[in-house]
């Protein structure tokens, strides 16, 4: 054994430990303990947690890039049911909500379990009824080791500014063209479903500094919103790039 320093509530913690592989296995009398103890680690530390925020919220697809794999989109329970996990404004200590980007930061205001209990009483579902999309999610996350602990993520909000850039390019007479010369830049394309079961609607100042109103449809607006987001980045790197 040799000895590990800890911290907790503040203080230094010195623990015995094992010093080896075998050691350990010995100490816990079965034969490849600590193998299983080291996965169960990574498991709980993150391949659960990342489990459970795409199984209900979903991912975007992302094109392979610095070594990563590329991701392959998948809806999550928010997007298969439409309905939405319970937010709040964040508060700074003047109590007061904190503001970023002139959006104010929100924070899941329910946990993850309440939300899933809250989708089945609503769907009147059992729990077996996501299975299929749990074992898609699951197959799409790899085990890594040398991932630090994954910390909980929070509301995938997209900003009000790509919402509503997007729901005048829907409205306006332009969106075939920005589909063909913009978005095929990133690789991605968009069809309207006009879907009205809800809208965005919101006002904005013109070029000519009126005001005007757009109402399309808020699914609409939401999708092609990500993706001017994503456009919006990738121009912003290839900005950057000219620049060296």
């Amino acid at each position: 054994m040799k000895t590990r320093e800890y911290k907790s509530l503040g203080l230094k913690v010195n623990f015995q430990v094992p010093e080896s592989v075998t050691e350990f296995d010995t100490n816990a009398k079965k034969e490849g303990a600590c193998l299983d103890e080291a996965v169960n680690n990574v498991i709980y530390r993150g391949s659960l947690a990342e489990f459970r925020d795409t199984f209900l919220h979903g991912c975007k697809a992302q094109p392979a890039a610095d070594g990563k794999p590329e991701v392959t989109e998948i809806k999550g329970v928010e997007q298969l049911t439409g309905i939405e996990r319970l937010t709040e404004p964040v508060k700074g200590k003047d109590g007061k909500p904190v503001i970023k980007d002139g959006e104010a930061v929100t924070k899941y205001s329910e946990s993850e379990g309440d939300y899933f209990d809250r989708v089945l009483a609503q769907e009147n579902k059992e729990a077996s009824a996501f299975q299929s999309l749990a074992d898609k999610v699951a197959a799409s996350i790899a085990f890594d080791a040398s991932a630090s602990e994954r910390k909980p993520s929070g509301p995938k909000k997209l900003a009000n500014k790509y919402k509503l850039t997007a729901a005048r390019i829907i409205a306006g007479p332009n969106l075939a063209s920005f589909v063909s010369n913009k978005l095929s830049n990133i690789g991605k394309t968009f069809t309207a479903t006009g879907d009205l079961t809800k809208k965005f609607e919101a006002s904005y100042e013109a070029n000519d500094g009126t005001t005007q109103s757009v109402s399309v449809s808020d699914k609409d607006a939401e999708t092609l919103g990500w993706l001017v987001k994503e456009l919006s980045d990738w121009q912003e790197r290839q900005a950057l790039a000219g620049m060296v």
